[in-house]
């Protein structure tokens, strides 16, 4: 069985330093089988959540735009990668819509999608469904010009975490920084714990997909 991830850049640019990160990830994870598809963001018709719950009442969401064919990918992808530079001290505004829409996709429009469950009595907070999500290896990485890593991570690592997904880490922080573009490389430490990560994820993958 080959092995797939999808790692996901929510910086607002292109050839970015967050997707340069997910580059030098995908090639160490390439020298171990494992196949990563790099999707960018940036340049994407996505919509904000409208917050008008048909989701939980009837089980569709009625945005149909590319963000659901990035969440589709994700559901059949054994691991998940999520990067993102900071703004504000947080995610960017592209990475929380996939947050906030995604946390209902997966939990409620995805399952109910695979299960074919055409008598859904609707969602109930009282006995919240599992996420499909459940059971793949995650993992998250911040980019940042100086500070604010810390914030950013914890909000896709709690992502990860409440679709009960398997998150691993590595020796520190997993935020690299740099504000030129392609600077991060000179980030010594922020590299050598993005090669930790990227292992401790590979070797989940394998031990688990392989």
């Amino acid at each position: 069985m080959s092995i797939k991830v999808i790692a996901i850049t929510g910086s607002h640019r292109k050839n970015s330093n967050t997707e340069l990160a997910l580059q030098i990830m995908s090639k160490r994870l390439a020298k171990i089988g494992v196949e990563t598809e790099i999707i960018a963001l940036a340049n994407k018709k996505i919509e904000h959540c409208r917050a008008c719950d048909n989701c939980k009442k009837t089980g569709n969401c009625l945005i149909d735009d590319e963000l659901v064919e990035i969440m589709e990918k994700m559901t059949i992808a054994q691991g998940i990668i999520l990067a993102c530079p900071v703004y504000s001290f947080n995610i960017t505004p592209l990475m929380q819509d996939l947050i906030a829409r995604g946390n209902r996709f997966f939990h409620i429009l995805a399952k109910s999608a695979i299960e074919d469950n055409s008598n859904n009595p609707g969602f109930t907070y009282k006995n919240i469904p599992s996420s499909v999500l459940k059971g793949k290896v995650g993992a998250a990485i911040t980019t940042a010009r100086r500070a604010g890593g810390g914030m950013a991570l914890w909000k896709l690592n709690n992502f990860m975490l409440v679709n009960e997904m398997y998150v691993v880490g590595s020796c520190y922080e997993n935020t690299i920084f740099g504000n030129e573009r392609g600077s991060i490389v000179k980030d010594i430490e922020g590299m050598n714990n993005l090669y930790k990560l990227t292992d401790n994820f590979g070797t989940l993958l394998k031990k688990l997909f392989g």
